[in-house]
């Protein structure tokens, strides 16, 4: 019986040792640390379409890059042309346009990034607001506000060690309503087009 019992502790002590070397497989791995961690910020221009007429927004996006794959962060956009869609042309002026601007957060992954052309997937969650504009109008028009999201596939090509350029499509998909008003038009789904240039220290050990 006591050999039965020391074969049961030897068994055990070293499955117990086997277990405690396997290493935990996870989508970051088990190396990350603050030398594995990066920063980058991105100004950029977007193409697409606003209630039916050509766009363009000036973007930016800041964040935090996990292992040089994952990053999280934000973004603003603001129309940089002026939008006037044919609803506008029943009772209003012909100086009155759409202005529009979208926030929020977005989470990217980064395929092959130490590779001079490689690969990332942004996905951007955020709030489109959409407003009637006047130059030199008396009062302020209502806004339309909505959630959207927007899906993207992007080439990126590494030109320095703190630049990165990239270029790609997505599709941005109108979500609920927060804001409606009467007269200011929908959006809409609408295929983007975006180029930009990443600065920053994508992984503080490689300092």
């Amino acid at each position: 019986m006591k050999k039965v019992f020391a074969l049961l502790a030897i068994s055990f002590l070293s499955f117990q040792a086997v277990w405690s070397q396997e290493k935990e497989e996870t989508l970051l791995g088990s190396n990350l640390k603050f030398s594995n961690i990066g920063v980058m910020v991105e100004p950029g221009f977007q193409f697409t379409q606003l209630a039916g007429e050509g766009a363009g927004f000036f973007q930016f996006r800041g964040g935090v890059i996990l292992n040089d794959k994952i990053t999280l962060g934000g973004f603003y956009g603001s129309l940089i042309n002026e939008v006037r869609p044919a609803s506008l042309d029943s009772g209003l002026p012909q100086a009155a346009h759409l202005d529009s601007y979208t926030a929020g957060g977005f989470i990217e992954y980064t395929l092959f990034s130490n590779k001079l052309v490689h690969f990332t997937f942004p996905l951007a969650i955020g709030m489109m607001e959409i407003e009637i504009d006047e130059e030199g109008r008396n009062f302020d028009y209502d806004e339309r506000k909505n959630l959207f999201f927007e899906p993207r596939a992007q080439v990126e090509v590494n030109l320095h060690k703190f630049a990165r350029l990239h270029a790609g499509l997505g599709y941005r998909i109108m979500g609920s309503t927060i804001e409606n008003a009467a007269g200011v038009p929908q959006a809409n789904n609408n295929l983007t087009f975006q180029v930009g240039l990443k600065m920053g220290v994508f992984n503080f050990k490689n300092l």
